[in-house]
């Protein structure tokens, strides 16, 4: 167990992480993500309507979502702050993008007919889980060291993608809240 640890962990030497002011900027675009739309359904409800249903689904996936690319963008800084090597902060932060991202892609369709059965999924779905399935891909890559050196562009790509999965879902809803 001793070798595990020393061979991941670099003994507190800590050098600076490649991208690390991009990744924060990201969490902060992240959480600027996630406070507006909070705002747009506090101001529809302010109006004396009810979230249906789809309505709280749409709340959840904004939230998610932003939440999510949130804490990507975080994952690889603190994982470098706590002294991993910086191979293994790619890989690290790479496998655990992949434990939360492919359920999340799994499970989206499924709560989305639950609480709208009537309505199909739109064209946006198609396309975005689509580039899912490249992002997917890349991490694995990235994780496995196979292809490409264990680096901070699968990760960037994948914190970007998941927020233009928020925004794109956003404005393809947005008339939802707006609508008299």
């Amino acid at each position: 167990m001793k070798f595990i640890v020393e061979a991941l962990w670099s003994g507190g030497l800590t050098m600076e992480l490649i991208g690390a002011g991009y990744f924060y900027a990201l969490a902060a675009l992240s959480m600027a993500f996630v406070g507006f739309t909070s705002v747009v359904v506090v101001l529809y409800q302010s109006t004396g309507k009810q979230l249906s249903t789809f309505h709280i689904l749409l709340t959840r996936l904004f939230v998610e979502l932003g939440l999510m690319a949130t804490a990507f963008a975080m994952l690889a800084p603190t994982l470098a702050v706590s002294g991993f090597q910086i191979d293994h902060v790619w890989r690290i932060s790479s496998a655990i993008m992949l434990f939360t991202l492919v359920p999340w892609l799994i499970s989206y369709p499924f709560r989305r007919r639950a609480a709208s059965p009537i309505g199909g999924l739109p064209l946006r779905w198609y396309i975005m889980t689509g580039l899912g399935l490249g992002v997917v891909t890349f991490l694995v890559l990235n994780m496995t060291g196979w292809v490409v050196n264990p680096g901070p562009g699968p990760l960037a790509i994948a914190t970007v993608f998941v927020l233009s999965y928020a925004a794109v879902a956003y404005i393809g809803t947005y008339s939802l809240f707006t609508r008299a």
